[in-house]
């Protein structure tokens, strides 16, 4: 398979996707969207609000370290803006949207720089907790807070006693507890997508489990 065809496999979304666009009433906002799957969820998510009729925007934001992926979001009908989520006055600068979905963050092997890892992971979730707090948030997270389990039980479910294990994981239940935090302050629906692996065709094998 080529990478257009996967592209275009990946970007092609079900009827019930498209259904559940035309129940939205506002436009989506994709933060962190130049990362591996980012590109894909804005591709299909762009093509699911045209299949339901809508003409809400959905825009991507990323610092987008692969030139390549502006001109192929922007080619399929998504909105960019390249912006820095550290940067205050670039986050103050986005617009509002009444869906948020959020995938910024910095992933595996920061192990030898933690610092960044948790301004990326858990001060940042605190400001845009606050900044979006009239928006609906979807925040994607991680399955690696869960501790390993034997094979014969299936697996985690969500109410498993999480048991971060190392430093990046901590971070990551750590966005968790930001998120949780002030979505409680200002009652903002929210939900977190804690993922094992990659649900992309491109990361390889999907132990979502949910």
């Amino acid at each position: 398979m080529t990478q257009d065809q996967l592209n275009t496999l990946l970007a092609t979304p079900s009827q019930a996707l498209i259904e559940d666009f035309g129940k939205l009433d506002g436009d989506v906002l994709v933060l962190g969207a130049g990362g591996k799957m980012g590109p894909t969820l804005c591709l299909l998510a762009a093509n699911a609000r045209t299949e339901a009729g809508k003409s809400h925007k959905i825009i991507a934001v990323s610092r987008y370290s692969d030139p390549a992926v502006p001109t192929l979001l922007r080619e399929g009908g998504v909105e960019v803006i390249q912006a820095d989520l550290m940067d205050d006055a670039a986050l103050e600068a986005l617009p509002r949207a009444k869906y948020v979905v959020y995938m910024a963050g910095l992933k595996f092997g920061t192990s030898g720089n933690p610092a960044p890892t948790w301004a990326m992971n858990v001060y940042l979730p605190g400001r845009v907790a606050q900044h979006f707090r009239d928006s609906n948030i979807v925040v994607f997270s991680s399955g690696n807070i869960y501790p390993q389990m034997p094979l014969h039980t299936g697996g985690a479910v969500e109410d498993t006693t999480l048991v971060p294990n190392g430093e990046y994981a901590i971070t990551v239940l750590g966005r968790e507890r930001l998120f949780d935090y002030y979505g409680h302050k200002f009652n903002t629906p929210m939900a977190f997508y804690r993922l094992n692996y990659a649900v992309d065709l491109r990361g390889g094998l999907d132990h979502h489990g949910r």
